[in-house]
């Protein structure tokens, strides 16, 4: 049993520091992953907030673009009255008057 001895102790010792290393590896492992998992939450926060601010600006780029449509419309539709307009005979007869006296 004393030769063997030394050979016990060292397989003793292994063993220890193989449970010991396994268990701060694992508690390491623990805290890693839950540091990321934290990270990756973050990130799709951050995402999902980019996303909305692209969407708000979006929506006031296309609100934009209806009130101009809107304006070019509202143009076009009063020219082409206006043209419309002027081609009556009792419009050319106002407008005549109305220059008439604007020259007295």
């Amino acid at each position: 049993m004393q030769e063997y001895m030394p050979y016990i102790v060292s397989i003793i010792c292994s063993l220890i520091a193989g449970v010991a290393s396994y268990g701060a590896t694992r508690r390491r492992a623990k805290t890693d992953l839950q540091i990321i998992v934290k990270q990756h939450e973050d990130d799709i926060e951050s995402l999902e907030r980019k996303h909305q601010m692209e969407i708000e600006k979006i929506t006031l780029e296309h609100r934009h673009q209806l009130e101009l449509q809107e304006k070019e419309f509202e143009a076009q539709l009063s020219s082409s009255l206006i043209s419309e307009a002027i081609k009556l005979p009792e419009v050319r007869l106002e407008i005549s008057k109305g220059m008439r006296k604007g020259k007295r």
